[in-house]
């Protein structure tokens, strides 16, 4: 027997969630784990009561610190490196600078 227009040739079938994709310069969530933490139950109070959203604010400002501690010791690792490339700077002048306008 022939299928008329009107059949469908498979049952509609919905589309599996996705996780939330990541904006421009931030990136993709990962897996959650639950943690214990002891926190001084006044700040706590204030800070449901405000509405805050603890497990997004505790991500943010880890984030924040690992990042600043990367990039210090980052930074302690080439000090060397920069100084003296610093040094090459103040000796031989900006490659180019006879052509900046600026």
């Amino acid at each position: 027997m022939k299928k008329q227009l009107s059949e469908s040739p498979k049952p509609y079938r919905a589309r599996p969630k996705r996780r939330p994709e990541a904006h421009i310069g931030q990136r993709k969530p990962g897996r959650k784990r639950a943690v214990n933490l002891a926190i001084d139950e006044a700040i706590l109070a204030e800070a449901k009561a405000q509405g805050i959203n603890l497990s997004q604010t505790l991500e943010d400002e880890l984030r924040r610190r690992t990042r600043e501690k990367k990039i210090k010791r980052w930074q302690e690792e080439n000090r060397e490196a920069l100084e003296s490339y610093s040094e090459l700077i103040k000796r031989a002048g900006i490659f180019g600078e006879e052509f900046r306008s600026w």
